[in-house]
């Protein structure tokens, strides 16, 4: 990887480790709080504060405007933090580039999360903000995506629509993240070890790796879409994004292979090097690399 993106790294696992012990909100607000910041100030990008039946959302605009040609396309993003914290910092992270870069806006949510509630609460959430946009806009006319989490969370709900016979986005964006929350393969220990500096985890399963997926089924095709052909048969056009030290780099590998076995038009890029949500560090050269393919590839669906 670049010395930037292993300055990026190594900054990452020290300041997680000064703030190991101290309280969720101030734990992910110390962790992404400066690259908030830094993404703010890199894109044109201004954000206003909404709700779409009765889900908070944040809405990314170019500050310039949206124009008249991306007056009716939405991107719609699903934010990481372990369905624990990170909306306005993650969420924020995920955002902006790409509100920036397709000229298009983004509809960012605020999902229920854990300990507070349980799966499927998020999912329950993003189905009534997806209901709540297809009054206005044509389903080919919508893309949606999200990050390590978020990223699950856009498997999981794509499996609803799927079920729930609602029109899929024409595209969709798994990044950091795969369908499946059990599993762990490979890069569970690789990716703890080089990407975060920890030693890893016994062998997983949904309930110890994310407390969000406490009782939830292992035969639930929406809990679990990348362990059911037919479900994953129904996908959009979806692009998988992964770093080579991602924990979740194996889940996210293992996603892509069955879509490409259903015969969906699915796209795996993976930088050598990155970590767990790389680019939501926009001071790294493959973090702007991964803005621009993200970019292309929604452009290219729009």
């Amino acid at each position: 990887m670049s010395e930037e993106g292993n300055r990026s790294r190594a900054e990452h696992i020290l300041l997680k480790r000064s703030l190991k012990g101290r309280p969720t909100a101030e734990l992910y607000d110390g962790l992404f709080g400066p690259g908030l910041e830094r993404a703010q100030a890199a894109f044109p990008v201004v954000a206003r504060e909404s709700s779409m039946s009765r889900v908070r959302v944040l809405i990314y605009e170019p500050r310039a405007g949206v124009t008249k040609a991306n007056a009716d396309r939405v991107l719609i993003n699903l934010h990481g933090g372990g369905f624990v914290a990170c909306f306005t910092q993650c969420g924020g992270m995920e955002s902006i580039p790409i509100a920036a870069l397709t000229g298009v806006r983004v509809i960012s949510i605020d999902y229920r999360m854990a300990p507070a509630v349980h799966y499927p609460a998020a999912t329950d959430d993003v189905v009534a903000v997806y209901r709540e946009v297809l009054k206005h806009t044509r389903p080919t006319r919508i893309r949606l995506f999200g990050c390590s989490a978020g990223g699950l969370l856009t498997a999981q709900s794509l499996a609803r629509f799927a079920n729930k016979h609602l029109p899929m986005p024409a595209a969709a964006g798994i990044f950091c993240a795969g369908g499946d929350a059990a599993m762990g393969g490979d890069s569970r220990i690789v990716g703890s070890l080089l990407g975060d500096g920890e030693a890893p985890e016994p062998t997983p399963t949904a309930a110890s790796n994310l407390a969000y997926m406490t009782g939830a089924s292992p035969q639930d095709p929406e809990a679990y879409p990348a362990r059911d052909p037919a479900i994953l048969a129904k996908f959009p056009p979806t692009l998988v994004i992964t770093g080579t030290r991602d924990f979740a780099m194996s889940s996210a590998i293992n996603l892509h292979s069955k879509l490409v076995a259903a015969r969906i038009d699915a796209r795996l890029h993976v930088w050598e090097g990155g970590r767990h949500a790389f680019f939501y560090d926009v001071r790294v050269p493959e973090a702007r690399e991964s803005y621009s393919v993200i970019a292309a590839f929604f452009k290219q669906k729009l």
